[in-house]
C-alpha cells in the first residue's frame, strides 16, 4: 500500500511517464521508501486497472509510444484516505541487530567489520537526508516547487516544514546508528583486551549441541 500511496502523491503534483515518475520517486520519496524502478511500473498498471490513475498515450518518435499518468477522482480519494488513517507502526525487524546480538560467534575482527559496515552506511544516509532537508527548506527541488505552485499560499508553510521535519528526524535517526556502531566499535576492542586473545579470535565459535 504504501508503494501505491507515494506514486499517487507524485502523480498529484502532476501527470508524469513512467520514466519521470520513477526519476521522481528517485530524488524525493526513494529517500523513505525504498523501490526498484521494476517494482513501480507493475504498480502503474495496477493503480491504473484499480481506476486510480488514468494513461494517455501519445506518439514517441516515429514508431514507438509513450503513457502520461494522472491521477483521478478515485485516485485523490485514496491518498485522502492515506492519509487520514492512522496504521499501526511496523514491528522491529532489523538483520544488522539480529546478527549483532549473536557476534560473539565470530571473531572480533568480524565484529569490527560489521559495526564499520553500520557506521559508514548510516554516516552515508545522514548526509544525503541533512542535503535533502537543506534543499527543501530552501525550496530547491523541482517536485517541492510544483507543488508549492499547486497550493494554496496559506498551506505553503505546510507543504514544506512536513516534509523538512521528516528528514530532520531522519537525520537524527542516522546519528544514533552511528553513535551505536561507534560505542560498538569500543565494546570490541574492551572485550578483545580483557580477553587478551587475538582479533580473528571468535569468544564463543558455534557448536552442535
Amino acid at each position: 500500500m504504501s508503494l501505491r500511496s507515494a506514486l499517487l502523491a507524485l502523480l498529484e503534483v502532476r501527470p508524469m511517464t513512467g520514466y519521470e515518475l520513477a526519476k521522481q520517486f528517485d530524488q524525493s520519496v526513494g529517500f523513505v521508501w525504498h523501490a526498484s524502478h521494476s517494482q513501480i511500473y507493475p504498480e502503474l498498471r495496477r493503480l491504473e486497472e484499480a481506476g486510480l490513475v488514468r494513461a494517455q498515450a501519445s506518439a514517441r518518435g516515429t514508431h514507438a509510444t509513450k503513457r502520461t499518468y494522472s491521477v483521478t477522482d478515485a485516485g485523490c480519494a485514496a491518498l485522502a484516505d492515506w492519509v487520514q488513517r492512522v496504521d499501526p507502526p511496523v514491528r522491529e525487524r532489523s538483520a544488522e541487530y539480529l546478527k549483532a546480538t549473536y557476534l560473539e560467534l565470530g571473531s572480533y575482527d568480524d565484529a569490527r567489520r560489521q559495526y564499520a559496515a553500520h557506521r559508514a552506511f548510516h554516516e552515508d544516509q545522514r548526509r544525503r537526508w541533512a542535503a535533502h532537508a537543506d534543499a527543501l527548506e530552501a525550496h530547491d527541488t523541482e517536485l517541492l516547487r510544483l507543488r508549492l505552485a499547486r497550493a494554496p499560499q496559506a498551506a505553503h508553510a505546510a507543504v514544506v516544514a512536513y516534509k523538512v521535519h521528516v528528514y530532520r528526524g531522519l537525520v537524527e535517526r542516522a546519528a544514533l546508528e552511528v553513535a551505536w556502531a561507534e560505542r560498538g566499535l569500543e565494546l570490541v576492542d574492551r572485550l578483545q583486551a580483557a580477553a587478551g586473545a587475538p582479533g580473528d579470535a571468535p569468544p564463543a565459535p558455534p557448536r552442535p549441541a
